[in-house]
């Protein structure tokens, strides 16, 4: 008996031990406790080619940017820092008889600058105006609130868009829509303002890299326009000196477009 005494203990541990380890098979026949299913994350809304080329432009008005345009006769430089209230532009206008007029415009703030070093008895110094005493649609007005590139306002001109490959567009625009196309192209538009052949093209990163109006396919003779954005590390443009600067005549600010 004293043999089946000292057993039991060794018996009871290796029971234990049976149950602690793995269950000895003892949940082998149970079902397993469902595991938690994750929540499913909706699929990303696709965007329509219109609303592509509009995101496409509200990124494009994020950071420091660089704007050239190209029209006949017309050739702008603009180079805009928002977040540091500063831009510059670069006008150069040719006219019929291949005359050169330049333009300089400076913006810190609500300051804005202009310098015409090429017109005959224009001030040489730089003249200044306020941002706020400018239309809307002024080319001068470089800091533009949410749209200082522009590129809004031409994506909120598509009426119709179909995607060509990963990153080219092409569609209509209505330019009636436009606050920054120029008085005379529209002028010399007319109704056919409101159909305007477009293509685009956007960047990898769903950057608008470019845009250009084919005016030609429904205004014979005439040029296109064409729009690229680029990134810039930054504006160079210092404030003219109180010495440098006179006032900015109204009459000239009505004259100008580009």
């Amino acid at each position: 008996m004293p043999a089946l005494r000292s057993a039991v203990p060794v018996f009871v541990l290796a029971a234990a031990m049976c149950l602690s380890v793995a269950g000895c098979g003892i949940r082998a026949g149970l079902p397993d406790r469902a595991a938690p299913r994750e929540a499913e994350t909706p699929a990303p809304k696709q965007l329509s080619p219109v609303e592509k080329l509009a995101d496409a432009a509200a990124k494009t008005n994020q950071g420091v940017i660089t704007v050239v345009k190209w029209a006949p006769g017309v050739l702008t430089d603009t180079r805009i820092d928002l977040a540091g209230r500063k831009a510059r532009m670069t006008i150069t206008l040719r006219d019929l008889d291949d005359q050169i007029l330049r333009i300089e415009v400076l913006q810190f703030d609500t300051d804005v600058y202009v310098r015409m070093p090429d017109l005959p008895g224009a001030p040489k110094k730089w003249m200044r105006g306020k941002a706020a005493d400018l239309p809307a649609g002024n080319p001068l007005r470089l800091l533009r609130g949410g749209d200082h590139t522009g590129a809004a306002d031409l994506a909120d001109c598509v009426v119709s868009a179909v995607r060509k490959g990963g990153y080219e567009f092409v569609g209509m625009m209505d330019l009636t829509r436009s606050r920054i196309t120029s008085r005379s192209l529209l002028a010399a538009l007319g109704p056919r303002a409101g159909a305007v052949p477009f293509r685009a093209r956007t960047s990898s990163g769903g950057h608008l890299h470019e845009i250009v109006i084919d005016v030609p396919a429904v205004l014979p003779g005439s040029g296109e326009v064409r729009y690229s954005y680029s990134r810039s590390e930054a504006v160079e443009a210092e404030r003219p000196a109180a010495s440098e600067v006179v006032e900015l005549p109204g009459s000239l600010v009505d004259s100008l477009e580009v």
